[in-house]
């Protein structure tokens, strides 16, 4: 079954809008009324409106200023013009600017029920042509989407790194040695933590500036923004239970953690 079509009446004239609303509503179509083209504005924002029946002439906003407001819609209703005959001239130009009939006051019922049904099916055709356009343009953003290598989810890190009685939990960013908790910096927290995930194996100069800085600085750069802070951490972390440090200098190269089996 077809959709009733929205029908929107705009005529000064109470008569007038009379007949054409009760013509429209007998033949099932859907209408309202306004008596200004203020009041139509105003309908025009709060209801759905397929083809608008405006007059031309009237007092205050007028037809043709109504019409400039509804062809800055995205997707305008169709608009037949209700003129006299004193003002063909003018239906006429404003079919130019974008309207689709105009009916001569008073008008047949059989011209109102044609010019409504033309308008009716152009209305729907330009729904249908918008439709269609976000259909293709849904499908190309599906087809580019499935073209885009796939993800690669990244494996979850654990959350805590333990060793030698040492615990860094990474969510808290706290780091306790045997129970006790170690106030470090966050710039320390980060070094230790990169130290720990490569727990056993050097770690260059380079790769610790990069965790801390965020960039990468040369071999030289590296030792002089790393001294600093890998003094205080060794000092604040210590030795493990048995004995070891924890943090070793590998020379010429970097620093290690020293796990269970490290030397």
């Amino acid at each position: 079954m077809r959709e009733r079509g929205h029908i929107l009446v705009v005529d000064d004239e109470a008569a007038i809008r009379l007949f054409l609303a009760e013509e429209l509503t007998q033949e099932g179509y859907d209408v309202c009324t306004a008596a200004s083209g203020e009041e139509a504005l105003t309908r025009l924002q709060n209801s759905r409106v397929d083809v608008i029946l405006l007059d031309l002439i009237m007092e205050g906003i007028d037809g043709l200023q109504v019409m400039a407001e509804v062809e800055r819609q995205p997707l305008p209703p169709v608009v037949i013009m209700l003129t006299a005959h004193a003002s063909l001239d003018s239906a006429i130009a404003a079919m130019r600017r974008g309207g689709h009939d105009y009916l001569i006051k008073p008008c047949r019922t059989e011209e109102l029920l044609s010019s409504v049904e033309k308008g009716l099916a152009k209305r729907r055709e330009a729904l249908r042509r918008q439709a269609l356009a976000r259909l293709i343009e849904e499908s190309a953003r599906r087809l580019r989407d499935a073209s885009l290598p796939a993800r690669t989810e990244l494996p979850a890190q654990p959350r805590f790194l333990e060793a030698r009685g040492l615990l860094l939990d990474r969510e808290r960013g706290t780091v306790t040695r045997q129970g006790q908790p170690l106030s470090l910096t966050p710039s320390e927290f980060r070094l230790l933590r990169c130290l720990m995930e490569q727990a056993d194996r050097p770690v260059s100069f380079s790769q610790l500036a990069g965790e801390l800085h965020n960039c990468a600085l040369g071999e030289r750069e590296a030792r002089h923004a790393l001294s600093t802070h890998l003094w205080r951490l060794r000092r604040k972390v210590g030795n493990g239970p048995d004995g070891r440090p924890y943090i070793v200098n590998v020379r010429g190269w970097g620093y290690k953690f020293v796990n269970g089996s490290g030397k």
